[in-house]
């Protein structure tokens, strides 16, 4: 049995999670306009999803190999549409808006189905699972525990971001226009790079 290099894997999750992706960019866009509790739900549709991808990664990971090709555009289809709607979003979205409790709801399924769709959650936990945990040869248990460090790693990126975006509010406020644009353009860049 080899044994895991945990500061390689773990090294590898911070960078992945912390990283600005769709969910960090969107929890903290969110979080601007509806400060961090408003933007719970979001928060907790992204932690069902990644806890969800987390643990059908490690249950399907022999399948997806085969799968994958087949299912790969449709996948990049649905997300880069979506990256691209959140685009819109940004800058159709008001600051202090209040959130009715269907509004709440749909905040949830927004996070949630970003996470479904957003590639970089699914590659962060394939490349993790097949690069570091299964060459290690630990027992299944052993390695979706391991492999859900990718998933805590992401949850704490998740509100790290929403925290920095409820935190900044004033600067954000202040520089709103051209951080909406760099936030869209960050948006955007995901949108495409998940076709390169």
């Amino acid at each position: 049995m080899l044994h895991l290099d945990f500061a390689a894997y773990l090294s590898f999750c911070f960078a992945m999670s912390f990283t600005p992706g769709p969910n960090n960019l969107m929890a903290m866009a969110l979080s601007r306009k509806l400060g961090f509790r408003g933007v719970l739900p979001f928060l907790v549709g992204l932690h069902v999803s990644l806890f969800t991808v987390c643990t059908l990664t490690f249950l399907f990971i022999q399948s997806l190999q085969a799968v994958m090709p087949h299912i790969e555009i449709p996948l990049k289809a649905i997300g880069s549409t979506y990256m691209l709607f959140l685009t819109y979003k940004l800058f159709k979205t008001r600051r202090g808006t209040r959130l009715t409790p269907d509004a709440k709801g749909r905040l949830f399924f927004s996070g949630l189905l970003l996470n479904l769709t957003n590639v970089k959650v699914a590659l962060t936990d394939f490349i993790g699972y097949t690069s570091f945990i299964l060459p290690a040869g630990y027992p299944p248990l052993a390695s979706w525990l391991l492999g859900l460090c990718i998933y805590l790693f992401c949850s704490a990126a998740n509100f790290t971001w929403a925290f920095g975006g409820t935190f900044l509010d004033r600067f954000f406020a202040s520089h709103e226009r051209t951080i909406s644009c760099v936030l869209a353009a960050m948006l955007i860049y995901c949108a495409v790079r998940i076709w390169l």
